[in-house]
Formats: structure tokens, C-alpha cells, sequence
């Protein structure tokens, strides 16, 4: 089983001062990684301050030392493939290689039409989501890449100086459905879930389990990913009931787990107080460590 891995999802919805506060916070407190997430506006609360995804990125990556970073997930809505891969790549080199490059096929209700574009159907998010991957994956080897699918295309993309990480920075890939998650057993170093619940969550994992026998690939071979905190499933009020959940995720083999500071969730589900936060980084997370060690 990997390591455990403990990382925090900062909404990029306050004054960049405190945005830089809070990632500085999270890095002396130890945590293992800090993320940031790609949507055009709050999908929950339109119309609320929010920053651009791949430039609030850059300003983490600047502004910490130690910490992974990435986008929890970029969204193949945003951008074109070419666009986020060279993106990822001077992201990947001003953090001195501590990037993640996070990718999904979701995209909330809200984005398509303030990006003003159309709304893909199910089956063409799925096959852009496959070709998006595919291409990324060889923008992020490769120096030279030519690449035509149905969807995405590019004639001599010239990916000089390449990444940092070689031979690629890991991929974190949020898959949930059967198509997706055949993509994510070809691609992903860790995979990631929301849930919505535990029971759910392992039938995903056992579904990626048999996708990558089915791709020829070691299922251990990639981390199961937890982002805790959004939906009723895994909700979470205090600092003992965090580590409640992470008990019974690491029963079911997860070992990465990402949690909102300040705590955010869905309207109507229970979340914790922003302190609760600070119980976390200074006792909560140094005893899993220990515990599950």
C-alpha cells in the first residue's frame, strides 16, 4: 500500500493576501500537498470572488517550497489540451518539479456557457476525455508531438524545455464511470474520487482494479485518492470525526486524502469550523501518521 499522503483544496475565492497566507499556513503545518480547482466560477455559488485555475497555480507555486501542487482536477472544459500541457509544463518549473497534473472529465452546469461554449452530451465528454489524456500524456514525454483525433489535434508541438519530472509529472486522474475509469488505468499514478459515499467508492476501486488487469497494469500501481468533505458521504463536523473517515478510507486501501480549508461542502451538508482546520495540522494528521504507519 503507498504512503499516506495528506493535502488541502484551497478555493481560489479570497483576497490573493490571504490565498497566500492560507498555502503558506498549510506548508509549515506539513501537509504533504496543497491543491487548487478549475472551474470558470464557485460551481455552487455563482457570481462569488474566484480566481483563474492555471494562473492562481502559478501564484503557489511560487509562493511555497516543499509542498506538491496541482489542480483538483483540471477541467477539459477550460482550455485546449496544448494550452494546459505548456500551462503544466512552466508550472512544473517555477515550483522547481512539484507539480501534479490533476485531469476530469466533469465540468460543472455553470462552466460551458460562461466559457461560451456548448454543452458536450455524455458520449462526447467521454470520447474528448480519452483523446484529452492521450495527449497530454505524450505533450508531457515527448519534445516533438503530431497528434489527430476526432476531437483534439496539434502538428508539431514543440514541448521544449519538457518537464522537470521525468518521465512525466503524475498524473491524478477523477474517473467514476466505467469509460473513464478505463482511462484512468491507463494513465493515472493516483486516482481520485469524491465518493459519494465509501460503498460506492470501493465498487469504483474494484472497477479500476479490473480495468487495469484488463490494460495489462499492476492495479497497486496506482494510489486511490479520497477528496473528503464535499457530500454527505463524507462529511465531516469536527476533528475527531476526520479521523473516523480516514480509518475507515484506509480500510478500503485509500491512502491519499484531501480535505477543503477552509472547510467547505455542498449546501446542506454539515461541515466543520475553519479552526477545526488548525486541530487537524497540529494533532489529528501527525497521530494517522503514526497510527497507520
Amino acid at each position: 500500500m503507498s504512503a499516506l499522503r495528506f493535502d488541502a483544496i484551497v478555493l481560489p475565492n479570497e483576497p490573493w493576501a490571504d490565498l497566500v497566507r492560507r498555502w503558506r499556513r498549510l506548508e509549515l503545518g506539513g501537509l504533504d500537498g496543497i491543491w487548487s480547482c478549475d472551474h470558470f466560477s464557485n460551481p455552487h455559488r455563482p457570481g462569488h470572488p474566484w480566481f483563474e485555475a492555471a494562473t492562481s497555480l502559478m501564484g503557489l507555486a511560487l509562493v511555497t517550497e516543499r509542498v506538491r501542487i496541482g489542480l483538483l482536477v483540471g477541467a477539459i472544459t477550460s482550455r485546449h489540451p496544448t494550452l494546459f500541457a505548456q500551462e503544466a509544463k512552466t508550472i512544473d518549473h517555477a515550483s522547481g518539479g512539484r507539480l501534479d497534473i490533476g485531469i476530469g472529465a466533469g465540468g460543472a452546469p455553470t462552466d460551458a456557457p460562461m466559457w461560451g461554449c456548448d454543452e458536450w452530451t455524455p458520449t462526447e465528454r467521454i470520447a474528448r476525455f480519452v483523446e484529452y489524456v492521450e495527449l497530454v500524456d505524450r505533450l508531457a514525454r515527448d519534445p516533438l508531438v503530431t497528434y489527430d483525433g476526432e476531437w483534439y489535434s496539434t502538428h508539431g508541438a514543440a514541448m521544449d524545455p519538457g518537464f522537470v519530472q521525468k518521465p512525466r509529472p503524475p498524473f491524478v486522474i477523477a474517473a467514476h464511470g466505467p469509460q473513464s475509469l478505463d482511462v484512468a488505468a491507463r494513465f493515472a499514478d493516483t486516482w481520485n474520487t469524491f465518493g459519494p459515499t465509501l460503498a460506492e467508492a470501493r465498487q469504483s476501486s474494484e472497477r479500476l482494479t479490473a480495468a487495469c488487469i484488463r490494460n495489462g497494469r499492476d492495479p497497486d500501481e496506482i494510489r486511490r485518492s479520497a477528496l473528503l468533505g464535499l457530500v454527505d458521504g463524507t462529511a465531516w463536523t469536527s476533528a475527531k470525526e476526520f479521523a473516523e473517515l480516514v480509518l475507515h478510507w484506509h480500510d478500503a486501501g485509500f491512502t491519499h486524502f484531501v480535505f477543503y480549508d477552509p472547510p467547505y461542502a455542498r449546501d446542506g451538508v454539515p461541515r466543520a469550523e475553519p479552526q477545526a482546520v488548525d486541530e487537524l495540522i497540529a494533532h489529528t494528521i501527525p497521530h494517522l501518521r503514526q497510527v497507520l504507519a
